[in-house]
């Protein structure tokens, strides 16, 4: 990935090869060292979440009156042989550089007036319709369907450049672009404006949650450190600190972006998304993934302990980072049972569902 990068910005001069690169672009890939939490009272974390708007959204700021393009009302569903569905309802957000932020309102005939956002993240299929024939099943349409059974309405949000009409990546170029903020906006505009439309001037959800796989679970465990909209939020093999990685990672720069992590580590993330009244964060993390942040991914040599006292070691950070600022809730949750990179149905089922049940 790398190399492709490279080769997107190389210019011929005068028979001259020259590398050129955005001034805001980060290119080495050393990690931020982000063990130390340094966010233990409300000011901190009230503080901490302004400076993070304005550098992901600049002048601008969050994208409180933004709204979508488009709203296609009742359309044919996009995932099959789900269950409780009264409709569905297709949301277009238009951004800078023609990306499309695209996101479908599954809407339950029995409903419980309560929202989750569901975020999809990286996939090779770009689609929720997954465990069908001839699809992988990572357990998208698992989760989706049995929320629409309890009577949750669901909010399925694309990554940019992940939908069926749009399924080429394309992530590490849009850091190439020019724009206010920074191009991290990408990732978190379509739920911003989506929940905007939804929750605007309407008393039909009493709680709004945020449950992501993979990216999607790294998009919600940023989108809840900056929209505190998020009551609870579920990330599944989503992240890790940076200081638990090896050395050398260099894929999806969203994970490591320097300017961004270097104002706020991992470990600080996790206490702007679980601080708060109410608020709690749940990272769900497969022992056995075979793609990201299990077991296989740890060295355990290079961080000096074991994969699962590493991971129990920055849980307690954070939850006496809590502790300290008053509120809120955080916690890991090893999943045994996930033989590679999904949400498997001892995440959904003693997980999410229960932890929804809960934070009634």
């Amino acid at each position: 990935m790398l190399m492709a990068f490279c080769r997107s910005f190389t210019y011929i001069v005068s028979g001259m090869f020259i590398l050129l690169f955005p001034a805001f672009l980060d290119v080495a890939y050393a990690l931020v060292d982000d063990r130390t939490v340094t966010l233990v009272t409300p000011a901190a974390v009230l503080n901490k979440r302004k400076e993070l708007i304005r550098y992901v959204w600049g002048a601008s700021g969050f994208p409180r009156n933004g709204v979508p393009q488009a709203v296609e009302k009742n359309r044919t569903s996009p995932v099959s042989g789900l269950k409780n569905l009264e409709r569905v309802d297709t949301l277009h957000i238009p951004m800078e550089y023609g990306i499309r932020g695209l996101a479908h309102h599954f809407i339950p005939k029995r409903m419980n007036n309560r929202l989750v956002v569901l975020h999809l993240g990286h996939t090779d299929n770009c689609t929720f319709n997954d465990g069908v024939p001839g699809e992988p099943d990572i357990g998208m349409r698992r989760t989706l369907n049995v929320l629409l059974v309890k009577g949750f309405s669901v909010l399925a949000v694309y990554m940019p450049h992940t939908t069926i009409e749009d399924c080429n990546g394309g992530h590490e170029e849009m850091f190439s672009l020019a724009t206010s903020g920074s191009p991290m906006k990408f990732f978190f505009e379509t739920t911003a404006v989506s929940l905007n439309y939804l929750l605007k001037g309407s008393d039909r959800y009493a709680d709004v949650s945020m449950v992501g796989l993979s990216g999607g679970g790294w998009t919600t465990t940023i989108y809840a450190a900056i929209d505190p909209r998020i009551r609870l939020s579920i990330a599944v093999a989503g992240t890790v600190p940076l200081y638990l990685r090896y050395e050398g990672y260099n894929h999806d720069r969203e994970q490591f972006l320097d300017s961004f992590y270097r104002r706020a580590g991992y470990p600080d993330i996790y206490v702007m998304g679980a601080f708060g009244v109410r608020r709690k964060q749940i990272q769900v993390l497969n022992r056995y993934d075979d793609v990201a942040f299990g077991e296989r991914q740890h060295d355990t040599v290079k961080v000096g302990i074991p994969f699962k006292a590493a991971v129990k070691e920055y849980e307690k950070k954070v939850r006496a980072a809590l502790k300290k600022a008053g509120s809120g809730s955080f916690k890991v949750y090893i999943d045994e049972t996930a033989q590679r990179h999904m949400i498997s149905d001892t995440a959904l089922e003693q997980v999410i569902i229960t932890s929804l049940s809960d934070s009634k």
